[in-house]
């Protein structure tokens, strides 16, 4: 499946759908399905997550659902998140309710 990549120019307000990968360095506002989703270093999301793996290297606002979320040390999420497995690295910084499925 095709990789989506949202570069640091480009910001997005609406729904995204992927069967592939997306990688967001960008702005986005909105819901985002897709099979994984990276929000980058520069990236931001606002809005409703759904994806089987998400990785946090930047910002994150609103409602996820995923299997598995990992959160970096550069990673700021503010978010009710509903997971399988979830991983933090030191310095990461989360609040919100976080919910096993």
């Amino acid at each position: 499946m095709a990789k989506s990549f949202f570069s640091s120019d480009i910001s997005i307000d609406g729904e995204i759908r992927s069967k592939g990968d997306i990688e967001i360095d960008g702005s986005v506002k909105g819901k985002v399905q897709a099979a994984a989703i990276s929000v980058l270093g520069a990236g931001r999301l606002e809005g409703t997550v759904e994806c089987t793996t998400l990785s946090i290297d930047g910002e994150l606002q609103g409602a996820v659902s995923a299997t598995d979320v990992t959160v970096a040390s550069t990673g700021v999420v503010v978010a009710d998140i509903s997971y399988n497995t979830i991983s933090t690295s030191k310095g990461a910084k989360i609040q919100g309710q976080l919910k096993v499925k």
